[in-house]
């Protein structure tokens, strides 16, 4: 109990043991009981920020160290630590006024104590902002898109070893670690240094010398595929053919550290070179999205969504994110990049029908709301059943099933608990019950998969809605008798569904999932026999899912469907 004041305290104590006496006791039901929550969407803007939109900022370690980031701009950074002072080929300072003063460059060198030292305190410190961070490492002095300032190779192995430790103490803050220590802006490009084997060489070495929770990506397909160990992609790189299984065992978990951000994101067609347009010599946009749709499940992919070059076909649309973003997992954006863009989502209804996000449901429902909402993993909780009672025995059970309506997944393993309370409600006591924790280790929180969907001929179909079932078993520790509620925490993650009030919670166990509620007697032992949820083909059979018809997707919700205007069609 979470004491209000000293002088009520024993007052609290005596009026709980006597609503305990004197409540009515269910029926001791074997089995698990449907529990009557609220499984809606509430379509609320979710503060969870190891993804969505990121802030971009410029770290400058020197080798005095510099000057660590004290406040983040965002909740989830994109930081952008540059090394410039560490590479003899990077220009910090250039001559612009036409005469001949000399420019200065840095020194290629050992990374100083000092400049980790720099690195490591702006990680406490997004750690203690309650924040999480993208990193990219480059050489670009102040992330200003200078050519060729890529050192030696040697260097970079060499700062390779060097950044590891660091990077590996921080993996509980660190979404991914974007590669960038080749080329202008990190991005592996205007620099003549570039081939593809030394940056395999340097994205290898940093996969050896981090532990497997520190996900890794290079700039394009191309350059993954050859840290993967696939020297012809044109050829070799098609997911279902021999070369990719054979290297996809060889490497095995892996192949799910290494992935891509892409930073030409929905430009053209090709997103501005991301894609080839010669499927013999590079990785073309269809072969890319297939190894990303299996391989970035848990592997985060985003960068920077541009606006449509001249000539080229438009696919920036919310509605085309809304089709292949769940293809590629699609975790994070830049919010600064492209601005045209973003604000002409933010002016652009969205009028698709997903789910419970239907703009029938809100006055306005922007693009800019429908991809922030779903960017990364996005949890609803659509049916819960619980154990009926719980005896001396303490055996508790549980199966559930969350949805994940997200274009993407949970990419790291973020602990499962549940919080166990006393159920005070229409109590009119000034108290909260205080929750108790129960670990479950045996829960993978990665496994609560995003959507499916295939391509077959011209059809695009869901195969897999999101609805994945949860099973629970574990042991409480109580006394006495009485209700109690039961809530699910995924680490420190919000869900969609609304917040339960006025319940008796004072809300200590929140962020967290409204199980529902289940009785406690010490008097007689549990013999719960769980009971099955609805058979998956049923599921399946009222699950919506999104096919493509003549090249017009539809959504289609039991036997209602719609065109991407939202507009309804008619039954024949």
């Amino acid at each position: 109990m979470k004491k209000i004041s000293e002088i009520t305290r024993n007052v609290v104590q005596i009026a709980v043991i006597g609503i305990f006496l004197f409540a009515t006791a269910p029926l001791f039901a074997a089995g698990l009981v449907k529990q009557s929550i609220d499984t809606t969407d509430a379509m609320a803007t979710l503060e969870n920020f190891d993804r969505g939109f990121y802030t971009p900022q410029v770290l400058h370690l020197k080798p005095s160290g510099g000057k660590p980031i004290e406040k983040p701009y965002g909740k989830l950074l994109h930081l952008r630590a540059e090394i410039s002072e560490f590479s003899s080929n990077a220009w910090l300072s250039i001559d612009t006024s036409g005469g001949k003063r000399d420019t200065v460059r840095g020194v290629s060198q050992d990374l100083t104590e000092d400049a980790l030292n720099v690195l490591q305190q702006t990680f406490d410190n997004i750690r203690d902002f309650g924040g999480r961070v993208i990193v990219r490492i480059c050489y670009d002095p102040w992330y200003n898109g200078r050519s060729n300032v890529t050192p030696a190779h040697e260097w970079v192995l060499k700062h390779v070893e060097q950044l590891a430790p660091v990077l590996s103490k921080n993996t509980d803050v660190i979404v991914a670690l974007e590669m960038g220590m080749h080329g202008a802006y990190g991005e592996m490009h205007s620099d003549t240094s570039i081939t593809y084997d030394r940056v395999a060489e340097a994205v290898n070495l940093m996969l050896r010398n981090t532990p497997p929770e520190l996900k890794i990506l290079t700039r394009t397909g191309n350059y993954s595929a050859k840290v993967l160990g696939f020297d012809n992609w044109g050829v070799d790189f098609h997911i279902d053919g021999e070369k990719f299984a054979e290297i996809a065992k060889a490497k095995g978990d892996t192949m799910y550290r290494v992935g891509m951000f892409n930073d030409g994101y929905l430009g053209t067609q090709y997103d501005y070179g991301t894609w080839g347009a010669d499927c013999k010599t590079s990785i073309c946009r269809e072969e890319g999205v297939a190894w990303l749709e299996k391989y970035s499940i848990n592997t985060p992919y985003g960068g920077e969504a541009l606006t449509t070059a001249s000539g080229y076909q438009v696919i920036n649309t919310p509605e085309f994110l809304a089709y292949e973003g769940f293809r590629t997992h699609t975790s994070y954006l830049n919010i600064q990049w492209n601005n045209n863009l973003i604000d002409s989502w933010k002016k652009t209804p969205f009028k698709q029908k997903d789910f419970d996000y239907d703009p029938a449901r809100v006055d306005s429902l922007s693009g800019f709301k429908y991809i922030n909402d779903h960017l990364g993993y996005r949890f609803v909780l659509r049916e819960s059943w619980l154990s009926d009672t719980v005896g001396a025995d303490g055996d508790f059970n549980a199966k559930l099933r969350i949805q994940n309506v997200g274009f993407g997944n949970l990419t790291w393993n973020a602990p499962v608990r549940l919080a166990v309370l006393e159920d005070l409600e229409g109590s009119n006591l000034d108290m909260c019950p205080m929750p108790t924790y129960y670990e479950l280790p045996d829960v993978d929180s990665r496994n609560i998969h995003s959507r499916t969907i295939s391509i077959a001929g011209g059809d695009t179909v869901m195969t897999f809605d999101g609805n994945n079932e949860v099973e629970i078993s574990t042991k409480l520790n109580l006394k006495g008798k009485g209700s109690y509620q039961v809530y699910l925490k995924i680490g420190e993650i919000e869900f969609a569904n609304r917040v339960p009030t006025g319940i008796g919670s004072c809300g200590e166990e929140q962020p967290a999932a409204y199980l529902g509620k289940f009785y406690f007697d010490e008097s007689v032992t549990s013999s719960a026999i769980p009971r099955a949820l609805q058979p998956r083909n049923i599921q399946k059979q009222n699950a919506p899912f999104v096919q493509r018809e003549r090249n017009s997707v539809i959504v289609r919700d039991g036997e209602k469907r719609y065109k991407l205007n939202g507009a309804k069609i008619l039954k024949k």
